[in-house]
């Protein structure tokens, strides 16, 4: 595959039925703005349907999905006994092993992910020397504390939904296993689970790069959360919608909202309503809703949204 005069940029995903339709709409954000790119998508699924296979696959014309079975993964929640990790977090673990053979290196990215520019450029980082390149968890490389908290030698950690891999080290260093291990050892002992695995599994074996290429929808300020598409200069080129406020929930609304829809109305799933994130709501989510309101001069849903925070925070 890696063969052909222009280089194929390989991406991969990992998701579960109730993804399915993100995953989507993140491989549209990444095909309208790579138009020139040769991209191949790899899309490793469990509990989702033929049917469902089939209308992804719809989706572009390069999109290979490899449909795990649940006693793949389900084996390793048996082992570990960490019966809240999500399985998709085995998966992107063994994604490196799955494409070994066909595929040199490719980029993993989340679910909650949208491309708005063009990425052809990620042939030019050389990691022929380490794992993965990987960007920053926090602007400006200031990680310390998640750093200090796993006691990495290092001062820097890396978010882990975007990772540019070079498979034939992810195996030479058996990362799989490792973080797998890491996992049972210590897993209820991790917040961030995976990501705090490959971490420590990683250290000394990456190569940090731009932050333009996982960019923390959080780091920017609320007023710049409905501009930042504007500044075709700064603008990233993948922006990381981490969090429960996903673009994806009805109560989410504004440019990050109207972003998400353009490229869901792209996919099979145009049709589908956004949900609503009211069932999963916290305190903190409900005071966001009413500062956010209030700075728009909608009060009266400040002013509602105010009132749940505060009936949630006497419960």
């Amino acid at each position: 595959m890696d063969n052909d005069v222009t280089p194929t940029i390989h991406i991969a995903y990992c998701t579960d039925s109730n993804y399915l339709e993100y995953v989507a709409t993140s491989i549209m954000s990444v095909v309208v703005n790579n138009l020139q790119v040769n991209l191949a998508f790899h899309v490793f699924v469990y509990d989702v349907s033929q049917e469902d296979i089939d209308k992804l696959k719809s989706t572009y014309h390069n999109i290979n999905v490899e449909k795990i079975n649940n006693e793949d993964i389900d084996k390793f929640q048996n082992e570990f006994k960490i019966k809240h990790i999500n399985k998709s977090t085995y998966m992107r673990l063994a994604v490196p092993r799955l494409l070994q053979g066909s595929v040199k290196r490719f980029i993993y990215l989340d679910a909650d992910t949208l491309c708005f520019r063009d990425i052809s450029g990620i042939d030019e980082i050389d990691i022929s020397d380490v794992i993965c390149a990987v960007s920053h968890d926090a602007l400006e490389g200031k990680e310390s504390r998640h750093s200090k908290r796993l006691s990495l030698t290092s001062p820097y950690y890396f978010n882990a939904g975007f990772l540019y891999i070079n498979i034939d080290k992810w195996i030479e260093h058996d990362i799989e296993n490792k973080a797998n291990a890491i996992l049972f050892e210590k897993g209820n002992t991790l917040p961030y689970l995976d990501q705090d695995a490959l971490n420590i599994a990683m250290e000394g074996h990456v190569k940090f790069i731009g932050n333009e290429w996982n960019y923390i929808f959080n780091w920017y300020s609320e007023p710049h959360k409905d501009t930042f598409f504007y500044d075709k200069k700064a603008l990233p080129k993948i922006v990381h919608f981490t969090g429960g406020r996903k673009p994806w929930f009805t109560e989410h609304t504004g440019l990050s909202q109207d972003l998400f829809l353009f490229y869901h109305h792209l996919t099979p799933w145009a049709a589908e309503p956004l949900k609503s994130y009211a069932s999963k709501m916290r305190p903190t989510d409900y005071r966001v809703y009413s500062r956010n309101s209030f700075a728009k001069h909608h009060y009266l849903a400040a002013l509602k949204w105010y009132a749940k925070y505060l009936k949630s925070k006497l419960k």
